[in-house]
């Protein structure tokens, strides 16, 4: 099962809106004007002229995912009424439920008519409905929150009272060396209750291991994740604990590298093979896709350390260990915010020699999405925005963009849930997370308006490809990233496809 954040981009719902109105106007030519209060009424529903919500926009009630809606689930709109009559307002379907009210309206003018929810809401988000009264429309958002209390899952650790069985550490583990997201332990564990779940280790020799999210029935594996920095070299031994049951498993660190012998390739002139990646502006901050990548010849592996002289507000710097000899590739990464606009040269040290690196920094930001579709360079940048809800409940991030303002496609839209709650933060967020309550999709309409889908999909938590966004910055007013993935058409089950690369954005929070 996927969802797509507010089940649809606006550029569809526009087009539906043409649909609609259509229906309508034909609807209405068939009647005729009559002030007996029998008849049919005439007016608007009064909207915003730029957005086309629903003014004032009233929502009521608290709409959960699998609760069937009563009458405290109601939505309050205006209708400036010009001739009186029996009237008939109503929305759209959508999660599975909508609103509906009927009536008299005895007066012309402004009119406050109330539209009762019906059905059940299949899925925690952001709703996005069209109203409808005569040749009228406008749209109103209805946030669906996940059920409350999600039961903790039982379960037993593999190996429970004694060593955890399967237990496997993946990463390279060494004494001064910080810890990454590589740095895992997998053990066993027996589920005897699905639910959400947190474990985790004391701490020894300066590192932890934690693993959190959701476990259905069954016997299964959990992924730890490492964090800290390894204060010594040798095997420590780590007690995991979890749903009242422990074991142990051990981890051995491998003494701190000694120096590495190496030299710059370039040196001392430009940077060998030097890549430049991310954006660079004015007044941005810099964030993960800000790297160099430069080549190097190590002749002795050992740990090393490369950086830069810090120019108009920017540094770049890396540092960990080469664990063979020969050329190879080194990425260093970012840090600042540029002040000024223009082209800036780097003095890169490492090994004892030198080699420079140019990068290019542009003005003010300007809000862009931005990416290759079949290997073709394509922009989204007219209206490109973002919509952002922290609230209690489910956290939904959504960015939309189109490619012109002539027409409502090409256009792209893609987001996130996290359904469990908890706020959307920087981080990197796929298809196959959905065991942590992460939901991710993607639409994207071509120049015929044919939608391209890829989602979060409970029965396939393998897709590959599928589908990822990276959040490098994220507040109240900004959003910066990356995406990349597959999308199809027929609601994403093709044969139709379309393959997105190096895609980036950059746009304002509303």
């Amino acid at each position: 099962m996927s969802y797509t954040h507010k089940n649809h981009t606006m550029k569809q719902l526009q087009f539906l809106f043409v649909l609609l109105i259509s229906f309508f106007i034909i609807s209405s030519c068939q009647k005729e004007l009559n002030w007996d209060l029998n008849a049919q009424s005439q007016g608007t529903l009064k909207a915003d002229t730029l957005t086309s919500e629903c003014l004032p926009s009233s929502v009521h009630g608290v709409y959960q995912n699998d609760s069937t809606l009563t009458n405290d689930n109601y939505i309050d709109v205006q209708v400036n009424v010009t001739s009186a009559g029996i009237y008939s307002i109503n929305s759209d379907t959508v999660n599975g439920y909508s609103f509906h009210g009927n009536g008299t309206f005895g007066q012309t003018g402004i009119n406050t008519v109330r539209l009762y929810g019906s059905g059940t809401p299949q899925l925690p988000g952001m709703n996005t409905f069209i109203i409808s009264y005569n040749n009228s429309y406008c749209i109103i958002d209805v946030e669906v929150v996940a059920q409350n209390g999600t039961p903790n899952a039982v379960y037993t650790l593999g190996g429970a009272g004694a060593t955890c069985t399967g237990a496997v550490a993946s990463g390279t583990y060494m004494q001064g060396l910080v810890l990454t997201s590589s740095n895992t332990v997998s053990v066993n564990v027996s589920v005897s209750t699905a639910g959400q779940y947190t474990m985790n280790t004391n701490t020894v020799n300066g590192v932890s291991f934690s693993a959190s999210g959701l476990f259905a029935l069954g016997t299964t594996g959990v992924t730890l994740t490492g964090t800290g920095t390894p204060q010594a070299a040798g095997t420590f031994n780590y007690a995991l604990t979890g749903a009242g049951s422990t074991c142990s498993y051990s981890v051995t660190f491998a003494p701190a590298a000694g120096p590495a012998a190496f030299s710059l390739g370039g040196a001392p002139s430009g940077c060998t093979g030097a890549v430049l990646n991310g954006s660079y502006a004015s007044g941005v901050a810099m964030n993960s896709t800000n790297t160099a990548t430069i080549q190097v010849n190590v002749s002795t592996a050992g740990s090393y350390t490369i950086g830069t002289n810090t120019v108009n507000g920017i540094t770049f710097t890396a540092s960990g260990i080469f664990t063979a000899t020969g050329v190879q590739q080194v990425t260093l990464y970012a840090s600042g915010t540029p002040t000024t606009a223009g082209a800036f040269d780097y003095n890169v040290a490492g090994g004892g020699s030198t080699c420079v690196i140019s990068v290019p920094v542009t003005g003010a930001v300007t809000d862009f999405i931005t990416c290759d579709i079949d290997g073709v360079f394509a922009t989204f940048n007219v209206n490109a925005t973002a919509g952002l809800s922290n609230a209690s409940g489910p956290s939904v991030l959504s960015i939309d963009g189109s490619s012109n303002s002539t027409s409502i496609d090409p256009s792209i839209s893609f987001g996130i849930i996290k359904s469990m709650g908890g706020s959307i933060t920087a981080g990197t967020y796929n298809v196959n997370q959905l065991a942590t309550g992460i939901t991710v999709t993607c639409d994207y309409n071509d120049a015929t308006s044919t939608n391209y889908f890829c989602g979060t999909d409970g029965n396939n938590q393998n897709q590959n490809p599928g589908f990822t966004i990276t959040i490098s910055t994220l507040t109240a007013t900004r959003c910066i990233g990356t995406f990349q993935g597959q999308v199809k058409d027929n609601g994403g089950v093709g044969p139709g496809v379309k393959v997105i690369t190096n895609g980036v954005f950059n746009v304002p929070v509303q």
